[in-house]
């Protein structure tokens, strides 16, 4: 999944494309796509579109095949696209965007004139973003120290990361987060055995329903697609998220 302006997918958004879709009203826009380093139709703007005539069981899409000088362009090309639409990119999309055009090498005067901000906003948002790479870059050389092996020194050359801003981290002049690895994979577990424990009694009511004569197999039969079609969906989300992570430098 590309999201070359969003942050991240908004759900209840493409569940509601996806009703509409599967009730007949037909999207007014095409989808916006291209080739890309050797991959073909690559979504640059509708992918919660895309989403929803997925959720809908369409697999014909009529979409309009655009071409870029460079991926600079693409992405700037994205963001407009959808400054004006229904869903306009909030200031946590802006920042994602920011970030894979500062990863581009691009200068401030051009993400403003590709994202077509003022230059003033544009400053703002890139130094709030470079401040923040810093920080990513000062937790990763932290770990290559105390996980690593490696000298201050060579952790701060490794990782980009300040040298006296990585001391004084190790020195335990500020407050060092835990990893919480553990902890998120509890609360995974946890949420995941609420929501399966939540649609096994929710099944199990239908069921009931069904024997009783309350709702036909037909609409039972629905639900189950429904279902499916969200943990589809849901898993999508997640690769989209890895493919994201895996494609951040080490």
């Amino acid at each position: 999944m590309n999201l070359f302006v969003r942050k991240e997918l908004n759900t209840e958004h493409a569940l509601y494309l996806g009703q509409l879709i599967e009730s007949g009203v037909k999207m007014k826009d095409m989808i916006d796509v291209t080739d890309r380093g050797g991959e073909q139709n690559v979504v640059v703007e509708g992918r919660h579109r895309k989403e929803g005539y997925e959720l809908a069981h369409v697999e014909d899409i009529d979409v309009r095949v655009l071409e870029f000088e460079s991926e600079a362009e693409m992405i700037g090309y994205a963001y407009r696209a959808n400054t004006g639409g229904s869903l306009p990119p909030t200031p946590q999309d802006t920042e994602h965007t920011v970030m894979l055009l500062i990863d581009k090498g691009e200068t401030i005067k051009h993400i403003g004139e590709l994202l077509g901000l003022p230059a003033s906003m544009a400053r703002i948002y890139v130094k709030s973003v470079k401040s923040k790479i810093a920080r990513q870059n000062l937790m990763k050389a932290t770990a290559a120290v105390t996980e690593g092996g490696l000298t201050v020194q060579q952790a701060a050359e490794k990782h980009g990361a300040d040298f006296e801003d990585l001391k004084t981290h190790l020195s335990g002049k500020r407050k060092q987060r835990k990893n919480g690895v553990a902890d998120i994979q509890r609360s995974l577990t946890s949420a995941y055995k609420s929501m399966g424990s939540s649609n096994a009694a929710m099944i199990r009511s239908l069921l009931e329903k069904l024997e009783d004569g309350d709702v036909t197999r037909k609409q039972v039969t629905e639900i189950f697609n429904h279902l499916t079609a969200l943990q589809k969906s849901a898993l999508r989300s997640i690769e989209g998220w890895r493919k994201r992570f895996e494609a951040k430098k080490a």
